[in-house]
This record gives C-alpha cells, structure tokens and sequence, in this order.
C-alpha cells in the first residue's frame, strides 16, 4: 500500500493529531516530513509552513525536543512506543501542554523515523483562552494534498512499517468489506485458533477463550467510502444475565453513592441513568425524573424548582440555549445554581451515541477563582495606576502581565502586547514602533536573538527614549523563574545629572580661566610674578633630575616713562603690547617669558652647561627693541637695559635677584646695554643693602633733621624766609648730604617719610624761635609727588597750623607736566585751602610750559641754580635768564633766585625783577641752633 493511500484512508482519517518526522544520519535534529489534519486542527500549524523544518521549531524556547528525546532512546536500544509530557506552541504564538507518543525505526540507511501521536490537555489550553483556528476549507485541503503528494513513495513504505509497529490491531477496508492494509497486530489476532475469516470479521466476533473483539472506526468513513478501524481487545466477562445483572447492581450502587451529578441520556437525549445526586440537583421530587423523559422535559423541571436563577423570565430560550447542539457539543460547561452554587460539567460520548454527563461542585473553586481573580484586578489595577512601566515574563519569556504604562511604552497599539507574546518579539515590536531611541539607525541588530538575550542578561540597563526620555531597566529573575522587569523613569535625573555636568563644566572652564587670569597679566597675557614663580619651580625641579644651568634675562624698557608721560597711558600700552610681541617672537620653545612690573619683563631659559643661548637671546632682544614703534600714526623710539644671571654663578634661590643687580649694572654704563652678573655687582648690592638698612634705621630713629638756608628779600636784604632741606646727621659718618641718601631712599620708597620728619621738626623748631614774631619768617619745604596724597593731607594741614608764619611746598618742575591729572590738581587745591602755598622748585630745568604753570597755579617760581650762574657772563646769559624771569612776572608769580654767590649777581637779579634771593652769598644751609647765632649777627639789610 503507498503512502498517499495511507494517508488519505486512514491518518487523515484519525482524530489524534500526528507528526512524522526523520532523523537523518549523522544529522543532530529530527524534521518534520509530514503532519496530518488533526495536528492542524489543533495546532494551528499547516503542513506548507513545517515540512523539511526542525522540530524543535514547534516547541517553546528552553524546550527539549521530545522527538530528539525518543531518537536518543531507539539509538540506546530501548525499542517500541514512548510518551511523554510536553509543550508545544501554536501557531498563534501561544503555549499548550499535550502528552506525546512516540514510535521509533530505522530506516534502513542509519536514520530513523519518528511517528508522533498528541493528546492536548484540552483543559489547560481553554483556561488559557485558546479557541482552535479551525482549518479544513477547500483551498487548505487541495494543500494538503499537494503537500502529500510531493512525499516519496519511499517515506509511505516507511510510515506504514512504523504503524505496523502499533500494538494494537489496525485494519482499513475498502467500501465492500475487503482489508486494504493490516498491522501485525490484527493479522495475529486473525491467526489465533478459533477466530473467525478476514471476511467474517468486518463487524466483530468473540474468540474462543471468551474474550470479545468489536470493531471501532475512528471518524466517518473516508470520501472513497474506506472504513479504518481498530481492534479493541474487551476482556470484561459477560457470561450470563445473572452475572451482568450483578454487575450493573453493583456499578448503579457505586454511582449513587458518588456525591456529584451522573446522568446518561440516548442519542436521542431520553434519560437512561442518573444518580441520586443528579435527581436532588434537578428537583424536590427525585422521583419525578424517570427513565426515557426527555432532556427538554428535565431542564423545565429543574427551573420549575428555582435549580436555575439564570433562566428566569427566559426560559424557553435558555433551554433552547442548553439544547443547542454548540452547548451539547462542547466538553465543558459551568452553570451557576442558585445559592451562588457552581458546577462544571463534563460531557462525553459512548461508541453507541450514549451522553454522559457527570456535573462536579466546582462551588469552592469558582470562589476561589473568583477571589483570586479579584486580587489579580486590585493588582492589575495597581500596577495601572504605578506610572513607571512593570512586566512580568515566565520562565521561558513569555509575557505574563504588565501594566498600561508598559504597553504605552513599547508599541503605538498597546493591543498588540499579548499574554504569551516572547519577549523577543515584544521587543522587536517596540523598535519596529521607534519606542526605543537606542536602536534607532540599528534596528536588525537590535532585533536578534543574540542581542536581545544579551540585553536581558543586564540587571541594570539605561535606556534614552524619543523626545529626551530616559529610564533606567531593573531586572531581576525570581525563584520560580520569572523575569520581572521594572521600567523607572529617570527623565528628570538624567537632566538634573546633565545640569550638574553642564555646570560643572562651566566651573571648570571659568577656573581655568581665573586660573590662567590669575597666572597672567591682563594687558599683554604673558605670565606674571606668579607664572614665574611656578615656571622657575619647574625649572629648579628639572635642573636637579636632568642637569644643566638656568638663565634669567632681566629686561627693563629705556624712556618709557618718557613715552607715558608725553603720549599717554594709552599710548603706553601699546608700546608693552608691541614688546612683548617682539620678546615672544624671540624666545623658543620651552623658554618662559612673564611681565614682572610695568615696563620690566623677565625670560627663564633651561640651557646646558656650555651653551650661550642666554647671551645670543639678550643680544637679539636688544637689537629688536632698539627699533622705532608706530603708535597713533607716530614714531615711537625706545630701548631696553638687560641684566643677565645663570646658575652655577648665581645661587639658584637668587637667580631673579642677581638678574636685577646686572639690570642696575647696565643701566648704569648706560641705554641699551647688557650687564652680566659678577660677585663683584654682589659685593656692591650687598654695600647698597647695608646702606638701605641704615637708611632705614635712621628713620625709626630720627637721625634726618632740617638744615636751614635764608631767603633774602632782593631789595631789602632782609631775611624774610627759610628752605628747610634735608640732612642725616650720622652717628659715625656725620652729617650726610641728599645725593648721599636720597636715590637710594627713593628707590626704597621711603622718600616721603623723610619728608615727613623735616616738616615736621622744622614746623616745631620754627614755632618755638620764630612763632612769637610779628612777621614770623616763612618756611619752604622740597616735598615729592608721592607726599602730596590724600592720607597725608589732613596731617600736614594740623602742622601747618601749628606754625604761625607762612608755609611753602617747592616741588620739582619735571613732575608738573601737562599730562598731570586732575585728581593731583584737586590735591594742590587742598593744600591751599590749608594755606599752604605752591612753589615751583628749579624752573627752566625742565619741561614745564606756560600752559602747565596755568594749570598749576603756583605761587612763586625758584630760577634753576644753573641758570643764575649765567647772569654774569655776558649779555647771553641775561639774555637766556631775563625770558624766564619776564614769564613768571607775566603770570603774576613771585620769582625767587637760587645759587647766588656773588654781590653782582645779587644786584643783577634784583633788578631783572627777582624779589627774593637765595645763595651760599647770604648763607649755607645751617643747623637750627646756627641759624639762630646767624639770624641774631645779620645786618638786618643792604
């Protein structure tokens, strides 16, 4: 017999789903060569989407493959059918269990044939809310036997080796009674002494022994009028009546004793049996219900008897309902009683037509489903209202329970997540939506099996959303397998996160930028002091690990004051911006360059012991300096001085301190000069510190006192004032003269305060002599700009009225320049409104113009001792005297000659208008007790 002849009249035939499969040689996976109608009525599978595919395709993931299983058992040795317990998966996608028996052969070329019979667990699969996906249209069938008739003939040879290996009689007869095809089984039986011919045995027979045969087809007969049927071996003993009368006694006995509802009804839906628990679950009257009443007639009863609260007011149709052959053709049915009382009920169908319904009290579970389902609604609902995305996924993956959140968050049709949906493919579902911003511009990598299992092995994952979206996967699998997943919403952390990152960032920037404004100076943006300091650190550092010697280029401009003071600060600036454009054009890498002060820059340079880099920098530095600058469309032309110290000469600790005695050492032989540090320039520094310490000394101890010299009136020559000059009456040196002290008390900037103590003692000196005096003699002072500030003027204006003649202040004509500002002019005022008068010390010595005397105002202009010298030289002298003289009478000031040493210069320069007169002629300046033994022995006038 073929194996398409097989098919059709007996496998296709069969209720039982069946699967054939093959296992080649040397193959690890069976595959599926054939399915029958029963197996896609079940599961959903047609034969076009599993033939030549593995078997484990119709298993769940994580499944062993019972069809290998079986294999592996033939290939041990263990022969004949195995079953089993298993899962299989729909075709919708969805879980069932089924219990599987398994037939295994060779096929004669080492491989082997799996013939695999399923029971579904009907049950479990409608609790989960499976419904058939009904196949059998015409178009499925002509596939079917299009699918079938591409198998070979050889695989229906096979196939009907292994149903020959049944154990069970099998036989299939045509329309007129012949057998077509029997199994082993059947021709045994057919064989044993005393059984009945082939022919005789289309309906049945009894064997010799007692034992009953009766022939059961598995569904109708074939469409070519074939009958498959198999022999059922019966072995209940029926000898006689009185036995069977006995038995059906015992078993009617059995079935009153058993608390729940049995009942038998005919084809035809006539009573035949029913227990005692039937009758009291259908009336009040048991007796009532008898033998061949209708089904129709029972139901009427029962609602007569209030047994079913459902069918009030409706009756007939809910007994048409219950009659209905959907109702009597399901295998289950619950009922609600009255009382809140449930029953299931099981239907089954005889070989003879017989229904048979046995109704079990499923009371206390439906209460209990009912609770729990409730619970399960409070957490649903729960679980809704939870904001953050929540699942759940089984053992194998597969979807559980999530909230609305979840379902908002991995598809556009939040129906499309099903309950045993694989996670995989709920993932697949949330990228194909864009739901996850991770995969976008990624997708088919993102959607493997491979990728997704690796992304569910992290316990902790970070996901970014569309629209700036970010939350944070919790993973975790729990003792019963369960994946559960929560999903939180990390969308304002992430962003306060980002916020503190942003701002960090922004502080860390504006600390570079304190930091490199704090290491820089602000107009050129080369390094300052600070800068340097580092950079020398660095160098010192270097210098012990790798050797060599440090260099420092002290470099200080030539006439910038000059530049300042006629240009302008403005104008300044850009004379420094230019330098250290110059300066950094020529210094090399790794060579440091820093403004030090005002016009002073210094260059740190890391040489080897021989090298003359430092003398060829400072030669270059020169040559580039000594170059005219254009500022403000005009030729700008200064210089600078270099002192120049390197190591091992100079002390490391030293080096900027030795570079500044070579800067002093250039300057002195002149502009545009390079000193190089000697012990010799240290010798003198250290002479010059000891004179600076001393100078400092005599201050705290108040060694500078006044020396007086007399101003006398030009016609008169009466004594009419005093200049008050400075002296330092040293303890082993004597009295010192200013150019002795007074640069180097400039430099250390402590000029001011040895103003400070000759004004002040010569305030009280004068006030004591002179104070008592109807005109008491006036007193002029040399001051700095520096005295004239405001935190000095409050001081000076209690002095001056202490004294009761009149004050002068002389200050040096090179400070009163047209550039001067208006906040030193406002201080002269001051002083004036103090009565303080102003005078202008060695006029025609400097730059002053006419213009810069009307701003300042003086009182009295002091002719340059210089030029007082000239008057009696000849007409060229008066000629270069008599304009200075003629331009201070012009400005209305009162004009005063110093240095007069002779009666004729006297005479001359009283009459050329000077009114006072000042020289070693009348006296030298004298201490204040000579001054009062000169004043007492002068002739009081000409």
């Amino acid at each position: 017999m073929n194996f398409e002849a097989l098919k059709q009249r007996f496998l296709d035939l069969t209720s039982d789903p069946i699967a054939v499969a093959h296992l080649a040689d040397k193959e690890e996976s069976p595959r599926l060569i054939y399915v029958n109608r029963a197996f896609t009525r079940v599961f959903g599978h047609v034969p076009e989407d599993l033939s030549g595919l593995p078997t484990h395709r119709v298993l769940p993931p994580r499944t062993n493959c019972p069809f290998a299983t079986a294999a592996k058992s033939q290939s041990d040795g263990t022969n004949g059918t195995k079953s089993t317990q298993v899962r299989i998966r729909h075709a919708d996608g969805s879980i069932m269990g089924a219990t599987c028996s398994f037939l295994v052969m060779e096929d004669g070329n080492k491989g082997l044939y799996i013939c695999a019979t399923w029971r579904p667990d009907t049950i479990a699969r409608e609790s989960e809310g499976f419904v058939p996906d009904a196949r059998g249209s015409a178009q499925q069938d002509h596939a079917y036997r299009k699918q079938v008739g591409n198998i070979s003939e050889t695989y229906g040879m096979h196939l009907a080796a292994v149903l020959d290996a049944f154990p069970d009689p099998l036989a299939l007869h045509d329309d007129h009674g012949r057998p077509v095809f029997k199994n082993r089984a059947y021709t045994a039986l057919l064989s044993q002494k005393g059984l009945v011919t082939e022919a005789e045995d289309k309906n049945g027979y009894s064997t010799g022994n007692g034992h009953h045969h009766d022939t059961l087809p598995l569904q109708k007969q074939a469409h070519d009028a074939d009958t498959a049927g198999i022999r059922l071996n019966t072995p209940e003993p029926l000898r006689n009546g009185e036995a069977a009368e006995r038995f059906s006694s015992r078993l009617v006995s059995a079935l009153n004793s058993y608390p729940d509802p049995i009942v038998i009804y005919d084809a035809d839906l006539n009573l035949v049996f029913c227990n005692d628990g039937y009758a009291a679950s259908m009336s009040d009257h048991p007796e009532e219900l008898v033998e061949g009443m209708h089904l129709k007639e029972v139901l009427h009863m029962a609602i007569r008897y209030g047994r079913y609260p459902d069918a009030v007011g409706r009756e007939e149709e809910w007994v048409n309902e219950i009659l209905s052959p959907t109702t009597l053709g399901s295998t289950t049915q619950d009922v609600e009683l009255d009382g809140d009382i449930h029953h299931r009920l099981l239907r089954s169908w005889t070989a003879n037509g017989d229904h048979v319904v046995i109704r079990l009290n499923s009371t206390e579970l439906v209460r209990q489903k009912r609770a729990a389902e409730a619970a399960q609604a409070r957490l649903i609902a729960a679980l809704n209202a939870y904001p953050a995305p929540f699942v759940i996924y089984d053992s194998d993956d597969c979807l559980v329970v999530c909230n609305e959140a979840y379902r908002e968050s991995m598809s556009n049709n939040p129906e499309d997540l099903k309950v045993g949906l694989h996670r995989t493919e709920v993932a697949r579902i949330a990228i194909r939506a864009g739901k996850i911003a991770n995969a976008i511009g990624r997708e088919e990598e993102w959607m493997s099996d491979a990728h997704q299992q690796t992304e569910v092995e992290k316990t902790v994952q970070d996901l970014e959303l569309p629209g700036d979206v970010h939350h944070r996967l919790l993973r975790s699998r729990v003792e019963n397998g369960d994946l559960v997943i929560l999903r939180i919403d990390t969308t304002e952390l992430v962003r306060q996160r980002r916020a503190v990152e942003e701002y960090s960032k922004m502080l860390e920037t504006a600390n570079r930028k304190i930091t490199y404004k704090a290491l820089h100076d602000d107009l050129t943006d080369l390094g300052n002091r600070r800068y340097l300091s580092q950079k020398f650190e660095e160098f010192v550092a270097k210098r012990k690990v790798a050797g060599g010697e440090i260099a420092a280029l002290h470099i200080d401009l030539d006439r910038f004051k000059h530049i300042n003071d006629t240009m302008g600060h403005a104008a300044g600036d850009e004379v420094l911006l230019e330098v250290s454009r110059r300066i950094r054009n020529n210094v090399g890498e790794g060579e440091v360059v820093a403004r030090f002060g005002g016009d002073e820059f210094v260059a740190l340079l890391q040489v080897p012991a021989d090298s003359q880099r430092p003398e060829e920098l400072a030669k270059a530095l020169l040559e580039d300096l000594s170059r005219p600058a254009i500022v403000k469309g005009k030729e700008c032309r200064f210089g600078a001085s270099i002192g120049l110290a390197r190591t091992p000469l100079a002390d490391t600790d030293k080096l900027l301190s030795h570079s500044d005695l070579a800067l002093y050492k250039a300057k002195a032989r002149g502009r545009g000069q390079l000193g190089v540090f000697d012990h010799s320039d240290l010798e003198n520094a250290q002479r010059t510190k000891a004179v600076a310490d001393d100078i400092l000394r005599a201050i705290e101890q108040a060694e500078f006192e006044p020396f007086y010299q007399p101003l006398v009136d030009a016609r008169t020559g009466h004594v009419v004032g005093l200049e008050a000059l400075a002296r330092w009456r040293h303890p082993e040196r004597g009295i010192l003269q200013p150019a002795e002290f007074l640069p180097l008390a400039t430099d250390l900037n402590v000029a001011g305060d040895i103003d400070k103590l000759i004004f002040e003692k010569a305030i009280r000196e004068c006030q004591q002599s002179f104070g008592e005096q109807e005109n008491p003699l006036s007193i002029s002072f040399n001051v700095s700009e520096n005295r004239i500030n405001d935190n000095e003027i409050a001081a000076i204006g209690h002095h001056v009225d202490s004294y009761a003649g009149k004050v002068s202040f002389e200050l040096l004509e090179t400070i009163f320049l047209e550039e001067q500002d208006n906040d030193f002019l406002q201080r002269l005022d001051k002083l004036r409104s103090l009565g303080v008068a102003i005078e202008v010390d060695d006029f025609g010595s400097g730059r002053a113009s006419v213009v810069a005397l009307q701003r300042i105002n003086p009182d009295r202009l002091k002719i340059d001792r210089r030029l007082v010298s000239l008057v009696d030289q000849g007409k060229e002298g008066l000629r270069l005297l008599k304009p200075i003289i003629e331009i201070g009478l012009a400005l209305e000031l009162d004009v005063t000659a110093e240095g007069v040493e002779t009666p004729e210069q006297a005479e001359i320069l009283a009459d050329l208008g000077c009114d006072r007169l000042q020289g070693f002629h009348f006296a030298k300046p004298m201490a204040h007790q000579d001054l009062l033994s000169f004043l007492s022995s002068w002739n009081h006038g000409w």
